[in-house]
């Protein structure tokens, strides 16, 4: 744990600082100025191998004075390093924000190691790591989590996962989100001290380092570190909400180049992550891990590396359209039958969105094409409204079979690991990604299901459009993979030719869920389990109704859907062997309070060989 005594000296340690380092080198750690230098962070690890992991730290000099650092790092099979098996140096550069990292290779497999830093006599928190097991085992046990928000309530889930007995904790992205103050935020979590820094919205490098120094900062999760190996992949709020390979839905123009700003994130996060590197400033963040023989662990990225743009329903979704003949441009007329089309000229008819009528029992066109042009399209007549054509968006927009999620590069590098995980006879392929890939249909509820009356919930405007979409059947969120079908497709396909039983996990929605997933014509494919946040809200803050109502709504809209939690932040432990793949769910009762209770929730498990949840 870090020293938080402050002492009367810490002013003018400060003043030393801002001359050269600078206080916001500091990244939220509170410091003893007689020490001659600071572990500003604790000590982490990850990306472990079954001879080596990485092992991570950062130390400051208690002068001030910006220079690099020479560290001393050792690994022991003991906590009292009396047995030291792998110690080495390493340098902590200014140019990477102090931060030193290390493959502390010469591990045996399937081993627990102690590891620590010592730079200038000054020595750090010692952790605990464990290498991977050797090929033959027979059971594995991990830790899946996701959604870590610091200004929405205490890490209570990392305190938790400090003290589980499992092997590795995989975290599936949004380990910082990049909001500035007051944006995503839980007031009571931030009265309680829970505000971010930098207060703007980090776009630059310098910011996105003080963001992951401040979670870094969080007691709690450098225990979760401090205990147990990480293997991590990003999302989006890593570098902006909705990002895909050349922008995100937060990020404009005024807010400079997109592809610097993406540059920035990845650094600040190749620097705080205890991370594998293979070059300097990579974009590639997907690898694999051959977890003893038992399972492929096959890490995705389905944000930023090949992603096409997410569709929107609010630009991408067509209108009804209705055909008209314009030889005479004066007086279009409205063709209404097939029999009218085939007398006219193909290229003098237009097909054109027009309002219907919708007081009687079947919607009716209007007709009068002068009439329509008088009309304000947001201030139609009562009774009257344009109509989503939800079959063309579905075959011709969001159908798109040249859509990708990963990128052709990614897919085909899925094909072959597949391909070599099953010529190896490993019983597992598990992908650990963002998103979900099962199918969620957008729920419909009824009106008197509703109630709006808690501010935090979305507007009636805006649910009574998502009922619309409800009513056709579309996707509840395209920037899933729902919002790609083409791709999942394929990955589907390389599935049932190149795998054994493959298991998707996923992070990204705050909430719990279980699918059995098939292919278009239902055949089983694989099954998913979803890990809730750590601290993030779920969807009981933007679906206003009971959750035993929106989970009933759900499962009658996916019939893929399995189980789901949709008002608990959690976590999930995934438990293998070579007969079957089993996940249980806990959650935390609260993450505004320091004192909480935890619940058990489900258990489900698949067989190997069914692809289905028993």
């Amino acid at each position: 744990m870090l020293n938080t005594t402050i002492p009367t000296s810490r002013r003018s340690f400060l003043g030393i600082m801002g001359a050269s380092l600078g206080a916001a080198a500091l990244r939220g750690h509170t410091v003893k100025a007689s020490d001659t230098v600071h572990f500003t962070h604790g000590v982490a690890s990850g990306d472990p191998l079954q001879d080596r992991v990485i092992l991570w730290s950062r130390v400051i000099p208690g002068s001030g004075e910006a220079k690099n650092l020479k560290v001393a790092w050792q690994v022991a099979s003991d906590d009292n390093f009396s047995a030291i098996v792998s110690e080495g140096s390493a340098t902590a550069a200014v140019s990477r924000d102090h931060i030193v990292k290390v493959d502390a290779d010469g591990l045996k497999p399937g081993t627990i190691y102690y590891y620590r830093f010592i730079c200038d006599g000054v020595t750090s928190p010692a952790g605990r790591t464990r290498s991977l097991p050797a090929d033959g085992t027979k059971h594995a046990r991990m830790a899946v989590i996701s959604c870590s928000n610091y200004p929405q309530g205490y890490f209570n889930v990392y305190r938790e996962l400090a003290n589980r007995d499992v092997e590795v904790v995989l975290h599936l992205g949004d380990y910082i989100y990049e909001y500035a103050t007051g944006i995503y935020s839980n007031d009571a979590a931030v009265a309680k001290g829970r505000a971010v820094t930098p207060k703007n919205e980090c776009l630059a490098l310098e910011d996105y380092r003080e963001r992951y120094g401040l979670y870094r900062s969080d007691p709690d999760l450098q225990a979760a570190h401090a205990a147990h190996p990480f293997i991590c992949v990003w999302d989006d709020h890593e570098i902006a909400n909705n990002s895909w390979k050349d922008g995100a839905e937060n990020h404009n123009a005024g807010e400079g180049s997109y592809a610097e700003r993406k540059k920035a994130a990845i650094r600040a996060y190749h620097e705080w992550l205890p991370v594998r590197e293979t070059t300097t400033g990579q974009t590639i963040i997907r690898r694999s891990f051959n977890y003893g023989g038992l399972a492929s662990l096959i890490m995705l990225d389905t944000r930023i590396e090949g992603r096409d743009a997410q569709l929107s329903y609010e630009t991408d979704l067509p209108y009804r359209t209705l055909p008209f003949d314009m030889r005479d441009a004066s007086k279009p007329k409205a063709l209404l039958s097939a029999e009218a089309m085939q007398d006219v000229p193909p290229d003098a008819i237009r097909d054109i969105p027009v309002p219907f009528d919708l007081r009687g029992e079947k919607p009716q066109p209007m007709t009068d094409l002068a009439e329509i042009k008088k009309l304000d399209p947001k201030k139609l007549p009562s009774g009257f409204s344009y109509l989503p054509d939800g079959e063309k968006f579905r075959s011709d927009i969001l159908g798109d079979k040249t859509r990708t999620i990963l990128g052709k590069e990614q897919e085909d590098w899925i094909t072959a690991e597949l391909q070599v995980s099953k010529d190896a006879g490993v019983p597992w392929q598990v992908f650990g990604q963002q998103l979900l890939i099962g199918k969620v249909p957008m729920p419909y509820l009824r009106d008197e299901d509703l109630d709006f009356s808690d501010p935090a919930y979305i507007s009636k405007e805006r649910f009574k459009a998502a009922q619309m979409i409800a009513q056709l059947q579309l996707p509840f969120n395209l920037d899933f993979w729902d919002g790609y079908p083409a791709c999942r497709t394929r990955i589907f396909e390389s599935i049932k030719v190149h795998a054994n039983n493959a298991v998707f996990l996923a992070g990204d929605t705050h909430n719990a869920w279980a699918f059995n997933l098939a292919d278009e014509d239902g055949n089983a494919v694989a099954v998913e389990f979803g890990t809730p946040s750590i601290s993030s809200p779920g969807l009981e803050t933007y679906i206003p109704a009971q959750p035993a109502t929106v989970k009933t709504a759900l499962k009658k809209t996916s019939p893929e859907l399995q189980y789901i939690d949709s008002e608990h932040r959690g976590w999930l432990e995934l438990d293998l062997t070579p007969e079957r793949a089993t996940s249980t769910w806990y959650f935390v009762s609260t993450v505004l309070e320091q004192e909480y209770t935890v619940t058990e929730g489900q258990t489900v498990e698949t067989r190997a060989g069914s692809h289905r949840l028993n």
